[in-house]
């Protein structure tokens, strides 16, 4: 299985039961960036995964598109970049009552050796966790309202 058939798998039914599939997907020490903060190395990646599928009651993607953006060969291997756009659902007790959130975002991967070494979501945050607090929610959707006019 390529690491980007491994990828898909993982996290269209995201579980702790899946982690040990880390280790097929993540190299030792791969970088994972997204607008919360970073995470380098893979037992850090490990760690952050645990969390949130211990605090969540529920965390799945459904991947729209995946596509090779370029490959660029450096010996004594190839660097492959891909692109993938996907929509996040996830719910936990902290935010909406419980309640399931979509986020849609997208993901950057660079693969080398069949791993990605590097990993970068981009996603609202705001979307995500911002406009689910009661009294920040109101402030965060008044102002994109009065940005779009």
């Amino acid at each position: 299985m390529t690491v980007i058939e491994n990828f898909k798998k993982f996290y269209s039914s995201l579980s702790l039961e899946d982690l040990p599939l880390l280790k097929e997907i993540y190299s030792d020490d791969i970088v994972l960036v997204d607008p919360v903060g970073s995470h380098q190395g893979l037992e850090q990646l490990t760690q952050y995964f645990t969390h949130l599928l211990t605090n969540n009651n529920q965390c799945d993607f459904v991947i729209h598109t995946i596509g090779q953006v370029q490959v660029e060969e450096v010996q004594p291997t190839d660097v492959a970049l891909y692109s993938v756009t996907w929509t996040m659902s996830f719910a936990t007790p902290a935010l909406k009552n419980g309640q399931t959130i979509h986020v849609a975002g997208m993901s950057q991967l660079k693969i080398i050796d069949n791993k990605i070494v590097h990993h970068q979501d981009f996603y609202d945050l705001g979307q995500m966790v911002y406009e689910h607090i009661p009294l920040l929610g109101t402030i965060v959707k008044k102002i994109k309202g009065r940005l779009r006019q």
